[in-house]
């Protein structure tokens, strides 16, 4: 789970400095593949947060359900009838 948000922060800074470099080159430089490759940037960075959240998410859902189902009885079933 350190590693996760260690990448996340990480694709954040790069997101930063992508916006960042996309003012830049549109300021001072007279190309415009430097403006793609800071929109490429960004978009794999968003892209890369959105990835992180949504297994972070599924993680955190997973733990729920698992400690939802401990605390439940074992002798106990819903919706079940015995076979007689």
């Amino acid at each position: 789970m350190k590693n996760w948000k260690g990448m996340q922060a990480v694709r954040l800074v790069a997101m930063v400095l992508a916006i960042a470099g996309i003012i830049y080159a549109l300021e001072f430089m007279d190309r415009r593949l430097a403006v793609w490759f800071w929109v490429g940037v960004l978009g794999v960075g968003f892209v890369g947060l959105l990835y992180t959240f949504r297994i972070e998410q599924r993680r955190m859902r997973l733990e729920r359900r698992a400690a939802e189902r401990r605390t439940k009885r074992p002798g106990r079933r819903s919706g079940r009838r015995s076979a007689r």
